[in-house]
């Protein structure tokens, strides 16, 4: 095994007495090039951040000198990260101290990875709020989206982070930024079925508007089944009849499709056929027309 490997190894296991061993006897500038060195895609410091062995992470910055923000790759849950810079995975990972020490000696609070996601982003994917607390106080910037246009709000929302949404929104995050596919955190919430966080986010002043497919919070909410926030939109006084009539009918096929639940679905279609014809002829909604599908065009080939 070469040195880099054998560092990188001790690093990622907090083996610190050993990386002392590895690299007495190496000069300043075989220190500092050792300590850029990447193993399966990330450095030492890296790596040592991503396990939280904060001992480690101080002796590589203080005596081997190593970039705090040299990036690389790492490993969260099965999928590899690429150019996660050492406050992010520590972020990520919800190592305060490591954070906390990196932030010392330089790091910037809002260097992102590969896809444009912030240290502040990861802390709020997995619900380290102290580490959220802590880079705003640094000044994290909360708008910062992600490629996908994706921001803090939108996925502490999404994965059902109640107190990081509130902090969130206590520190002014937009509650109306779009997606690039136009979608808000009100349709994150929608998905992922959180009551809670819908009613705060509505009395923040959350728009019920519609995304780039058409959809609106109640209308995602029927369609993942989330049978809580349907129910509590569908009676919201900004909702029309029609808007309630098409959750409800919506809601009986994702019965149907995802639950396998024919009775389940026959409640809510009924009530929506109760609300499209409710006895009175003059106040009956018809529903309307299906546009005949469009034939697809052939491209003939040789």
């Amino acid at each position: 095994m070469d040195i880099t490997t054998a560092v990188y190894n001790a690093a990622r296991d907090g083996k610190l007495k050993l990386i002392q061993k590895l690299l007495s006897n190496k000069s300043a500038e075989e220190l500092e090039a050792l300590a850029e060195e990447k193993t399966q895609g990330g450095t030492p410091l890296l790596i040592a951040s991503r396990y939280g062995h904060l001992e480690v992470v101080d002796y590589l910055i203080e005596h081997c000198k190593a970039n705090v923000e040299l990036g690389g790759s790492v490993n969260f849950d099965g999928e590899t990260i690429e150019g996660a810079p050492p406050l992010w995975a520590a972020s990520a990972a919800g190592h305060l101290p490591v954070v906390k020490t990196l932030l010392k000696h330089g790091a910037s609070v809002n260097n992102a990875t590969l896809t444009n996601s912030t240290p502040l982003r990861a802390a709020c994917f997995d619900g380290h709020l102290e580490i959220v607390r802590y880079l705003v106080e640094h000044r994290a910037d909360m708008e910062v989206a992600n490629r996908h246009g994706h921001t803090c709000l939108m996925i502490s929302c999404y994965k059902g982070h109640k107190e990081i949404a509130k902090f969130l929104l206590d520190k002014g995050a937009d509650v109306n930024r779009k997606s690039v596919k136009g979608n808000t955190a009100l349709h994150d919430c929608a998905e992922s079925g959180s009551l809670d966080i819908m009613k705060m986010l509505l009395k923040c002043n959350a728009r019920m508007e519609r995304d780039g497919y058409g959809m609106t919070p109640l209308l995602a909410a029927s369609v993942t089944g989330h049978t809580n926030i349907v129910e509590y939109l569908a009676h919201q006084p900004r909702t029309s009849r029609e808007e309630r009539i098409d959750a409800l009918e919506l809601l009986g096929a994702t019965f149907v499709d995802k639950k396998r639940d024919l009775l389940g679905a026959m409640k809510y279609w009924r009530r929506a056929m109760e609300l499209r014809q409710p006895g009175d002829k003059a106040s009956s909604l018809a529903k309307p027309p299906l546009d005949p599908p469009s034939l697809p065009t052939v491209v003939l080939k040789k």
